[in-house]
């Protein structure tokens, strides 16, 4: 399966938009569709499996990075081939826009266009301090 880039950028879009919803619920929800039901999430501290577990961690950073008044968003130059794709988002300030950090995603994709294997990084890793588990949110 080869993505579109039209397509790549709408995915993109949908997967930054399940890392600022704020219900629990409708976010578990956007995780089921996008992810397999085996899918992986990994980031540099963490490999998390499965719709619950992957909710879980994005509902964590979501509340954490919330906390600190920042919010995410795509940079619409997502670009994908065979079962991959590739494409970057921001963190910035909820109230001014302000850049906060800059992160990369790098997916695999199963045959109906689920999230196989999600390796996040950062390019420019943010300075805000996310708190403990438990503090955030």
């Amino acid at each position: 399966m080869t993505v579109p880039v039209t397509s790549a950028n709408e995915f993109a879009d949908r997967y930054v938009a399940v890392w600022t919803e704020t219900d629990p619920e409708a976010r578990l929800k956007a995780v089921e569709e996008l992810w397999a039901p085996d899918g992986v999430y990994a980031n540099a501290i963490a490999v998390v499996g499965g719709h619950e577990a992957i909710a879980t961690q994005v509902g964590y950073a979501h509340d954490a990075y919330a906390t600190g008044g920042f919010t995410f968003r795509s940079c619409n130059n997502a670009r994908g081939q065979h079962n991959t794709l590739r494409f970057n988002w921001v963190m910035v300030s909820a109230s001014s826009g302000a850049l906060e950090a800059v992160g990369f995603d790098f997916v695999t994709l199963d045959d109906e266009g689920r999230i196989v294997s999600d390796h996040q990084y950062f390019d420019i890793p943010p300075s805000y301090v996310v708190p403990a588990p438990g503090e955030a949110g």
